[in-house]
């Protein structure tokens, strides 16, 4: 290693000049393979030499002695001599100090690209100054020591000899410049600071910027995920092919095919798919993966890591995988929502989000799924990428027509509605609760004919009393406050309850159902829940039949929601819906006629003046007018509408397993230990963890600290005040029962 290298990076050692050239690597990288192109929107060609030189400048700020000497003492080289003005000065972040080699005469080079209000030298200077996210506040004064003492001594190792430039006013000159006219500068921004982004990114995690597809898209598709499954693609999904290069919203009923749909609408080009739910992102991967491999399909949520842990053969393998999935490389990802949508949020470094959406194909999956603040953020976010030059398909059984609405000044949307002409279900709807004595004999007296149900609640604590009404007939129960090993267990056990032909089984559960597991059961007694998760469950029984259901009875109990429902649901919306069913009562619903309900529940005249519509506009308005969020932290909590999420391990399972889970927490916080078996060992922590929803101010007397490194930068905590067994999982002792409501 060279005594005289100018690092940019520490691991592995590498030089500022090795770094920029693969910056530029990655550019035309991605330029040779489409990725970036001339658009209505960015003229690449207009800007390709500006966005060579921001590349080439965007680190030279790491010339300073201070971050020198940082990378060589990791290194264990001689560190270099700081002169008495710097030695007593705190390291000034490098991208501040980068501005300073940018030459008088690239200066007015980017001065001639500037057009109306748009000044192409301060974006230029600012997309340099924020390539990344720092707290710190900008110093002027010690900026131009560092650049008058330091650097102009040393700029001639890097080839240096022109004066570099003092007097930029990084705060009040560039940045307020740019982010008090944020929207004429938006575009500029998400395709330059994004593109800076990108490939700085890849470049610095030793990654390809965008994977190719390995193999053959169209015939993977045909054959592993049509022929081989002897089935044959629908009318309608042959529709996605022939629509492959416009925008589509797909409405079409439950279990008709609209993830093959999909799949034949992506035609190779990069994509995601996005969910709301964990489980249905998992399932949803592991289908993709089938048919595409693992070479090209990519995992992202909040728990990525323990999924790529579980593929990888080592550390090295891990840590390229987990790079690449971190930075959207992979030709298709597989995602919740919240990481990608939070970017509509424009925290620091969005633009990178933004920039690689830009190129790519995006569904959206059940939209009418998500709190109506969620939708709105979906929405504007599908409006914003649509017009960079991203193509999007929203898929869902149920659209309320004011979502609908609001994409119609798109041009190149599609409308495609397919339902099913089969009648699958039959509803009663019963005007008294799901506890009461009534409802538990019509559940009793229907399994005792051999039947399989599923009995569906709307929060835990309710779930958790009726398995306690039904306990003659051992019932299982799944929800998501079993720790992790039980529920993936429960989860294996109800598929197997649902394909199992003549078994006769009850099972008890909450909202887990709606998406993800794919099971049919013969009668679902569910308590109203708003009309979006009422056709969720619907979708749970007769589902694999091919014929009407033809009898005379209803296979749909729908009973009337408990208090505690609202705690989950809005009130307004769950009221109007159980309002409109009993218009339907003991019908066989039709498609057309689940259409015409959602219809009349999500009616404008109705909808303009709930608490609903109110906290949607609001939403869409706030981030139509500019909102910023500081992090993107606080833009997946605002997405997610969660106070507060925790990772808790319950006391009594603490208790139990206690010698193993500090075994683990040991192990995971030595920092000499090889860093995939501490992976191994987080996996083996998350055996006995639950990730839930609690109210901070009600639950911090309960939370019990770990001492343990690991769980206190994860926010690992035991929870007191419960008890736990693997039939009914978590629950809150009696003196803490208020805190039970919650799904």
């Amino acid at each position: 290693m060279d005594n005289n290298e100018i690092f940019a990076k520490s691991n592995p050692p590498e030089s500022i000049q090795i770094h920029n050239k693969k910056l530029i690597e990655n550019y035309e990288y991605l330029k040779k393979n489409g990725f970036i192109k001339k658009t209505e929107k960015f003229d690449i060609e207009k800007y390709d030499n500006a966005i060579k030189k921001i590349l080439y400048y965007h680190d030279l700020g790491k010339l300073n002695t201070k971050f020198q000497n940082k990378i060589r003492k990791k290194l264990n080289l001689p560190l270099l001599d700081e002169n008495q003005y710097i030695h007593t000065l705190n390291e000034i972040p490098h991208e501040w100090l980068s501005l300073c080699f940018i030459s008088d005469e690239d200066i007015q080079y980017f001065k001639s690209l500037n057009h109306e209000n748009i000044k192409f030298d301060k974006l230029v200077q600012y997309c340099i100054a924020f390539h990344h996210n720092r707290d710190k506040i900008i110093n002027q004064k010690t900026i131009e020591k560092f650049i008058k003492y330091d650097i102009e001594k040393n700029k001639i190792k890097i080839g240096i000899k022109y004066p570099l430039r003092t007097g930029f006013n990084i705060d009040n000159g560039i940045r307020k410049k740019i982010e008090d006219n944020f929207e004429e500068y938006f575009d500029l921004l998400v395709f330059i600071k994004g593109l800076l982004h990108k490939c700085d990114y890849a470049a610095s995690a030793n990654i390809e910027i965008e994977k190719l597809y390995k193999g053959n898209y169209k015939n993977d598709f045909i054959n592993k995920g049509i022929i081989s499954k002897k089935w044959e693609l629908k009318d309608f999904q042959k529709k996605a092919e022939k629509n492959s290069n416009k925008n589509i919203i797909l409405v079409a009923s439950t279990g008709m095919g609209k993830t093959e749909f999909a799949m034949n609408w992506i035609q190779g080009h990069k994509a995601f798919y996005l969910l709301g739910i964990k489980t249905a992102v998992y399932a949803m991967y592991e289908r993709f993966k089938e048919i595409f491999s693992k070479d090209n399909v990519s995992l992202l949520y909040g728990d990525t890591e323990y999924y790529i842990a579980r593929e990888s053969d080592d550390e090295i393998d891990y840590l390229k995988k987990s790079a690449m999935v971190h930075q959207l490389s992979y030709p298709i990802t597989i995602a919740t929502a919240d990481q990608l949508v939070t970017s509509v949020f424009k925290f620091k470094g969005f633009e990178f989000f933004y920039f690689t959406l830009s190129y790519s194909y995006l569904i959206v999956d059940e939209i009418q799924s998500f709190s109506p603040e969620a939708i709105a953020s979906i929405v504007v976010f599908l409006k914003e990428i649509k017009n960079l030059g991203a193509k999007f398909l929203l898929m869902t059984a149920t659209l309320p027509e004011f979502i609908k609405k609001e994409f119609n000044d798109i041009n190149d949307l599609v409308y495609i509605r397919e339902l099913s002409n089969i009648k699958r279900h039959k509803i009663s709807m019963c005007n008294y609760y799901i506890s009461d004595e009534l409802s538990i004999q019509k559940i009793k007296e229907t399994f005792q004919k051999n039947n399989k149900i599923l009995v569906i609640c709307n929060t835990i604590k309710m779930a958790q009393e009726m398995r306690e009404k039904l306990k003659e007939l051992n019932p299982s129960l799944i929800h998501s406050r079993f720790i992790f090993k039980d529920r993936k267990l429960k989860e294996e056990d109800i598929l197997k309850a649902s394909d199992e032909k003549n078994l006769k089984s009850i099972w008890i559960s909450t909202q887990v159902v709606e998406a993800s597991l794919n099971i049919d059961f013969d009668f679902i007694f569910t308590e109203c829940a708003t009309i979006d998760s009422i056709f969720q469950r619907m979708g749970r029984c007769w589902r694999k039949k091919e014929n009407d259901y033809n009898y005379d009875y209803p296979n749909i109990f729908i009973f009337k929601p408990s208090e505690n429902s609202y705690y989950v649901y809005d009130r307004e919306i769950l009221n109007r819906t159980f309002e409109v069913l009993m218009e339907y009562d003991k019908k066989l619903l039709t498609e057309e006629e689940k259409q015409r309900i959602i219809s009349q529940v999500f009616d404008f005249n109705f909808i303009k003046n709930t608490k609903y519509y109110e906290n949607y506009k609001m939403s869409k308005n706030l981030l139509k007018f500019g909102f910023r969020a500081e992090s993107k932290n606080e833009a997946q909590k605002m997405f997610r509408k969660i106070t507060n999420n925790y990772t808790i391990i319950p006391e009594p399972v603490f208790n139990k397993f206690e010698e193993k889970i500090k075994r683990n927490l040991d192990f995971i916080d030595n920092p000499k230990n090889n860093f995939f078996d501490r992976l191994k060992s987080k996996l083996n922590l998350q055996q006995y963890c639950i990730s839930t929803q609690l109210d901070e101010n009600k639950i911090k007397n309960l939370l019990k600290t770990l001492d343990s490194n690991y769980a206190k930068k994860k926010g690992i905590f035991i929870l007191k005040g419960v008890e736990y067994d693997n039939i009914n999982g978590l629950k809150f002792l009696k003196e803490y029962k208020d805190l039970d409501n919650i799904i």
